[in-house]
């Protein structure tokens, strides 16, 4: 049995659909992609991997790597980074290898959604119950994949497109009205029928989508509290702390402060 208590995922973020390319890197972790919108590919040591919305691969420790986004397009993923410890983690590292193989893509399609959203909220949280949640849900994924019994399953057409309005949407405000009204159901059914495919309600996964993003605009730029929120849909800035509290347990400046820390002391 793996023990998830060292396993770890350190961070689960969504990377921001401004975020158009990377130069070639390596990180001291394994990094978990599960893609949800765009279209591009990805350089694992020289050799490109082409990857659309529903996949889901890794890379290992040390893989040199990096995004590669026609001119135009975008891609937007989930990237989680995960600490594998070297003795107590060995099986584990050892199947991931045997069973999944670094650099091949699974086709999972939407249906992880919420799951990834979860694991990021509760990576970035200050609470320790919150983020071992994150690790056994990732340790739990990761070993339904290993025994090749993934729980996705076809998507109705009407949430698929209530995902990608959602997705091209993640800068700019919009009302479960509008939504639905671009859909064309009737309201109730849509929110019973998108809860029992993604497992939350539509404008609960939005916010994640939306706070996700702007936890990403905290760790990799400088820009003030207003330019993020107004990068995320949010007009006052006030407004969008306290819904970022909410989600994540802390305060966008106190996330910040505590991410910059954590740099320093690596």
């Amino acid at each position: 049995m793996y023990n998830i208590d060292i396993m770890r995922v350190r961070s689960c973020i969504l990377l921001p659909r401004t975020l158009r390319a990377f130069e070639p890197h390596t990180h001291h972790r394994y990094e978990a992609h599960y893609v949800i919108a765009g279209r591009g590919s990805f350089e694992l040591a020289d050799q490109p991997v082409a990857v659309r919305p529903g996949d889901f691969f890794y890379t290992r420790p040390e893989t040199m790597h990096r995004m590669v986004v026609p001119e135009g397009e975008y891609l937007l993923q989930y990237i989680a980074l995960l600490e594998l410890d070297t003795d107590h983690d060995a099986e584990l590292a050892a199947d991931l290898e045997a069973l999944l193989g670094e650099g091949k893509v699974r086709r999972l399609g939407d249906r992880y959604h919420a799951l990834f959203a979860q694991m990021s909220r509760q990576s970035l949280s200050n609470d320790g119950h919150q983020q071992r949640g994150a690790s056994a849900s990732m340790a739990g994924f990761l070993y339904d994949l290993m025994l090749d019994t993934p729980t996705s399953s076809a998507t109705h057409p009407a949430v698929e497109q209530a995902l990608d309005f959602m997705r091209s949407h993640v800068d700019e405000a919009f009302e479960l009205e509008e939504l639905v009204a671009g859909i064309g159901l009737d309201r109730s059914y849509f929110i019973r029928l998108f809860k029992k495919t993604v497992g939350v309600p539509p404008m609960k996964y939005a916010m994640n989508l939306k706070m996700s993003a702007a936890s990403d605009l905290l760790r990799t730029t400088p820009e003030p509290l207003a330019a993020v929120a107004a990068r995320v849909g949010f007009d006052d800035e006030y407004h969008f702390a306290k819904r970022f509290k909410k989600w994540s347990g802390t305060s966008p400046g106190a996330y910040r402060r505590r991410d910059q820390l954590e740099h320093r002391e690596r």
